[in-house]
């Protein structure tokens, strides 16, 4: 391993570990930067990602889209420029050498304004993947170390801040992943497309869906979009929508004290029944068993740290 690179791994272990009060995500004094550490290994668990671009440091993961399968190492970063369900599981951690990692948010519209500055307005046919693992450089890690920096002085924030995103995406539009992101910003191209379809399905997931009425608002026939839409997912705009619905109820029930009957309909499910059964087929138990369990695993977190 370069010896910079390795010096900038153990830097920023020690910042995020200082960080990092609590398992799992810690907010930091940075907007849309985030910590996370887990002592443990854990099991399958279905979440959803926010575009974002994440710097594994010590351990690591493996996520499951629809049939791939994404083995997570340290010193590499995963780019995920569109909302994303996704399965996840840290294979490697323990006591002395947690799983450790540092998250940054992504804007596509921020994006694709540094890629009109770039004067990069092609690219070349890739696989869309909505998910791409780069290995970190030094140029990346400096970035990173830098963006997490601004933790202990928050009066360079809103000045520095700004301008380290801006090279972090400069960072991922030039690398290995470039092309491949350019796809997601280019506009009228089939990524593009797409990712405005997710957008609507974001921000209406409780609204009964009509895969014709997404087709017809990005130009697209049914057919087009569904292929487009698989391509990049793994799933159907349906399932994409079924994904967000039951995991925003679990977070409720979770976080907000929802019960389960109240959450289902909150989300968009009139049928009780139907939601505990989808529920379970995702997340392995019905909604009050799958609480239960999540909130113990929580406590017995909290204990051992």
């Amino acid at each position: 391993m370069d010896q910079q690179l390795k010096q900038y791994q153990k830097s920023l272990i020690a910042l995020t570990e200082r960080v990092s009060t609590e398992e799992g995500f810690n907010d930091t004094n940075v907007p849309g930067v985030r910590t996370l550490r887990s002592s443990s290994k854990t099991c399958n668990s279905p979440t959803i990602y926010e575009p974002m671009v994440c710097l594994l440091l010590q351990g690591s993961k493996n996520l499951y889209v629809g049939d791939q399968k994404i083995h997570y190492n340290e010193l590499s970063y995963l780019i995920i420029p569109i909302m994303m369900p996704v399965t996840g599981e840290i294979v490697q951690a323990c006591e002395t050498s947690p799983y450790i990692g540092i998250s940054v948010s992504l804007d596509l519209r921020e994006l694709s304004e540094l890629l009109i500055d770039m004067a990069e307005h092609k690219s070349e046919p890739c696989q869309k993947s909505c998910i791409k693992m780069v290995d970190a450089d030094v140029e990346s890690m400096s970035t990173f170390a830098r963006l997490l920096a601004l933790h202990d002085s928050p009066q360079d924030i809103p000045i520095m801040l700004p301008m380290l995103k801006r090279e972090l995406m400069y960072r991922m539009l030039k690398g290995p992943a470039g092309n491949q992101l350019r796809q997601f910003l280019l506009y009228d191209s089939n990524a593009n497309r797409i990712s405005k379809v997710i957008e609507i399905i974001r921000k209406n997931f409780n609204s009964p869906l009509k895969v014709k009425d997404l087709a017809d608002v990005v130009h697209m026939s049914e057919s087009a979009l569904y292929s487009g839409f698989k391509s990049i997912t793994a799933m159907s705009p349906l399932q994409y929508q079924k994904h967000i619905r039951l995991n925003e109820a679990r977070r409720i029930m979770l976080y907000e004290g929802i019960e389960a009957s109240a959450a289902g309909y909150q989300v968009g499910y009139e049928s009780p029944s139907q939601f505990s059964r989808e529920y379970s087929r995702l997340f392995g138990a019905p909604p009050i068993t799958d609480i239960n369990r999540v909130k113990q695993n929580q406590s017995l977190a909290t204990v051992s740290s």
